[in-house]
């Protein structure tokens, strides 16, 4: 089966750390480029990674009908606006989390996808480790019995000076950035959608977004206790808590090659995988196959609707629904 013809939207260093590796190392992806605002930035990019092609702008990218998906690991702010472009040029999306500024954006994003017909999907990378696959199997096979509680967590310490994340403008803050993980999180493990959110949060008087959040989401069957922060140590972990036993996800978002669960205490270790590489690979397949990806626009909705009930929640200070 023919490769799928990408390109990046913007040069950003997670992109050129993590996800640009990636694309070169998924058998089904063919990288064509990248684009940036800056013409020398893109050959730059372009000469680093030996790619084909730079772009002077996202627009000449999108308008380059040897590109079929493009992924965008723009700031937060700018996801929605350049997602629907995109979809309007007949490209298919891999969007960096979260797929939007708010749940009402989503929704139109999700409405000019269907409207292309492309597929689009909200790269929250670690749903494709063999870590999570196998604690969905060990639930769905009732060995822990009914999932109870979720905790997860995502915090570590960021610079300040000129961080994208830090912006009130484009959409920053610890929730959006990474709190969105612990949210998605117990999103999967219960399989279902939270009914409420209860947060409380830290507001940099500075720059305006939120450094720290704890929270909790309630669900039908249980409860997540969830927590993100810009200003505290590098924690990454997740624990599902059954009605039996329990499992323990060390480096839940982000594994080393000693990536395992620890399931009723005794400790299991997965084989080494890249999660950018499964995440690129299936949604490329589903282009050449024209099948919905596993995590569509419709999901990026849902989870947005959950995000924005934990920023209301912080500035109510009381409890609000996932609406």
């Amino acid at each position: 089966m023919p490769k799928v013809r990408w390109g990046v939207l913007g040069c950003a260093n997670f992109a050129r750390k993590r996800t640009i590796p990636a694309m070169l190392e998924t058998p089904n992806v063919e990288l064509v480029g990248v684009a940036s605002r800056s013409a020398a930035k893109a050959e730059a990019f372009r000469a680093e990674f030996g790619l084909a092609r730079a772009y002077g702008s996202y627009e000449e990218m999108l308008a380059d009908p040897a590109i079929e998906a493009v992924y965008i690991p723009l700031p937060n702010g700018l996801h929605g606006e350049w997602t629907i472009r995109a979809a309007e040029r007949g490209k298919h999306v891999l969007c960096e989390k979260p797929f939007a500024s708010s749940a009402a954006e989503a929704a139109r994003v999700a409405e000019a996808v269907r409207r292309a017909g492309v597929h689009v999907m909200e790269g929250f990378m670690w749903r494709f480790h063999p870590q999570h696959l196998r604690a969905r199997e060990v639930i769905e096979s009732g060995l822990i019995g009914p999932v109870r509680l979720v905790r997860a967590a995502f915090t570590f310490p960021v610079e300040r000076k000129g961080n994208v994340r830090l912006r009130a403008d484009l959409a920053g803050g610890s929730v959006m950035d990474v709190g969105c993980y612990p949210i998605s999180g117990a999103r999967f493990y219960f399989a279902d959608e939270p009914r409420r959110a209860y947060a409380r949060g830290e507001i940099d008087p500075e720059c305006g977004v939120d450094m720290r959040m704890s929270g909790m989401l309630e669900f039908a069957g249980g409860r997540a206790l969830i927590d993100c922060a810009f200003d505290l140590p590098f924690r990454n972990d997740l624990e599902i808590v059954g009605e039996k036993a329990t499992i323990r996800i060390p480096r839940a978002w982000l594994p080393d090659e000693e990536a395992g669960l620890v399931i009723d205490g005794h400790a299991r270790r997965m084989p080494p995988s890249n999660q950018y590489v499964s995440e690129f690979a299936h949604l490329s397949r589903c282009v050449r196959e024209g099948r919905p990806p596993r995590y569509g626009p419709d999901d990026a909705v849902r989870q947005m609707r959950a995000v924005d009930a934990v920023l209301r929640s912080m500035r109510t200070g009381a409890p609000e629904p996932v609406v």
